[in-house]
């Protein structure tokens, strides 16, 4: 038995059954994983060429580029005032649009992405030399040392990783002392994972771990970050946008709801609003 990426303990109670894997519950500080984890092979037939199909990209890329802008730039907005020119790096970087939210804030931001896909985009916005195709552990961008970024963000990341601990630790490697964290995931203490319960919609084989902000603040502490805060998140979003991702992740009370509300006017359906979706950001200082 796996021993908790939080307190160690192997402790664990078994909570449902999706898609043939386990999600389990650690007795001690209440991480929730999937155990054992999924596949390689298994999460690379998830995050293959498909994977930013449930954005919508191919049909309404400005609706989504604009949506994705307005989030990025709220989480953006939780960082200290830095320097015009200081180093911002984006784990998980997808396509790049929290990059160029932040390139137009002063940032000099460079991007890590496992997607080949999102890679590529962001080397075309940005250049080759300011992404890098893969994982943290075996990061490296030209002329950028270790200790050297004043900002490090992880929107809809940590939760995907293998290793949250090692990713964490490394990340504080990578900021400059004082530097600053931004992280986005699925909050397990959230009310909407309480009113669902097994049913919440970011329970997924591709989230590997689902943190509450106790453990969460743990965890970052553990790893060598001063402090930390909490913010709720709040996501731009259109009701044709929700109604797409529950297409692509089907719900069954969700889905026929979202379904009957994708019939109103236009004007209604493409208006972005601020939505709660259960999920936390947590901002911390090296």
């Amino acid at each position: 038995m796996p021993e908790c990426e939080v307190c160690s303990s192997s402790a664990e109670v078994r909570l449902f059954d999706k898609l043939g894997h386990h999600f389990v519950r650690c007795n001690n500080c209440s991480l929730e994983r999937i155990s054992p984890q999924p596949s390689d092979e298994t999460l690379a037939k998830i995050y293959g060429a498909h994977y930013y199909d449930a954005w919508g990209l191919h049909d309404s890329e400005h609706t989504v580029a604009n949506l994705k802008k307005r989030t990025f730039g709220s989480v953006l907005r939780k960082l200290p005032a830095v320097a015009p020119g200081s180093k911002l790096l984006d784990c998980g970087a997808a396509t790049g649009f929290l990059l160029e939210v932040a390139a137009g804030l002063g940032y000099d931001p460079y991007g890590l992405e496992l997607s080949e896909f999102g890679a590529g985009e962001i080397a075309k916005k940005l250049g080759a030399d300011h992404v890098f195709c893969g994982e943290l552990p075996n990061a490296a961008f030209a002329g950028v040392a270790r200790g050297e970024f004043q900002a490090i963000t992880m929107c809809d990341y940590i939760e995907h990783v293998r290793q949250p601990r090692q990713t964490l630790a490394l990340a504080r490697t990578w900021l400059a002392d004082g530097g600053t964290l931004a992280l986005t995931t699925p909050d397990a203490g959230s009310a909407s994972r309480h009113v669902l319960g097994t049913g919440w919609t970011h329970y997924k084989i591709e989230h590997l771990f689902y943190f509450n902000k106790r453990n969460l603040e743990r965890l970052l502490k553990d790893v060598g970050f001063s402090s930390v805060e909490f913010y709720p998140l709040w996501k731009s979003l259109t009701l044709d946008y929700i109604g797409h991702q529950l297409d692509v992740y089907p719900h069954p009370a969700l889905t026929p709801v979202a379904r009957v509300l994708r019939r109103m006017p236009e004007q209604i359906r493409a208006f972005p609003l601020p939505f709660r979706t259960g999920e936390l950001l947590a901002v911390a200082r090296a």
